[in-house]
């Protein structure tokens, strides 16, 4: 091969692999979780926060390609993939260097959560008198429990939080009340369900990779207010958790 040969192959070695960097990093890719609470892959019913977000990428104007992961996966995708989106994400101390945090979303109240007929838990001294009280392991919810000195807890998978309730396993659960309305109604259980006093706020979230130079916050922190000013937000947040 000529010296000419090589230095136009060279060149189209470039060209082409920088053409491909661009188009790889162009696109802008959502990294979720299929549950039925925020997103979910149900066309019918894709969750709360999935129609939120996509209404505001219509007003930024972009497509996101969206991929269902299991929850770990996604956190991970989009900590170390460019121009991807990860939400709900809770903003945390261990979390924050992580990701780059677009806008937040809305709080979510967490509280004891019990059935109908039983008195309203409001207190941990009132908390502290039941026998179980059901709550996620691994989240913030349990560590608030430890931080309020609640003793009767037990740990366990989500899926198995409100089966427990429904039960009788535990006489109330520490969980966020959007979540409770929508796999109480899921799971079908015949009984209300009541809520006490808002003991933690968690602030849920839009996050992407930190080098994502597509994602500009400020534009996504003012599609998410034209949504709450137009109703579009309170609309949703009213058909999924109701008022």
């Amino acid at each position: 091969m000529s010296k000419i040969q090589r230095k136009i192959s060279v060149f189209l070695f470039i060209i082409v692999n920088y053409n491909f960097t661009l188009f790889a990093n162009d696109k802008i890719s959502f990294f979720l979780e299929d549950e039925p609470i925020y997103t979910s892959n149900s066309k019918s019913s894709p969750g709360f926060l999935l129609e939120v977000v996509i209404e505001m990428s219509k007003k930024l104007k972009i497509e996101p390609e969206i991929e269902f992961l299991p929850w770990i996966r996604a956190q991970s995708m989009a900590k170390h993939t460019q121009n991807s989106v990860i939400f709900p994400l809770t903003r945390t101390e261990s979390r924050e260097p992580n990701y780059k945090w677009i806008c937040k979303i809305f709080d979510v109240p967490v509280m004891f959560i019990n059935k109908k007929g039983n008195p309203v838990i409001n207190t941990v001294e009132e908390a502290n008198q039941l026998r179980k009280i059901g709550v996620i392991w691994g989240t913030p919810q349990e560590e608030k429990l430890k931080q309020l000195g609640v003793k009767p807890v037990a740990r366990m998978k989500g899926k198995m939080l409100f089966e427990v309730l429904a039960k009788n396993v535990v006489d109330a659960i520490f969980t966020a009340r959007p979540e409770a309305v929508i796999a109480w109604k899921q799971g079908g259980y015949k009984e209300e369900i009541q809520y006490g006093s808002t003991l933690q706020t968690l602030p849920l979230w839009i996050a992407a990779n930190k080098n994502s130079d597509k994602i500009i916050s400020s534009q996504w922190d003012e599609a998410l207010k034209k949504l709450k000013t137009s109703g579009f937000f309170n609309l949703k947040f009213e058909k999924y958790y109701g008022k």
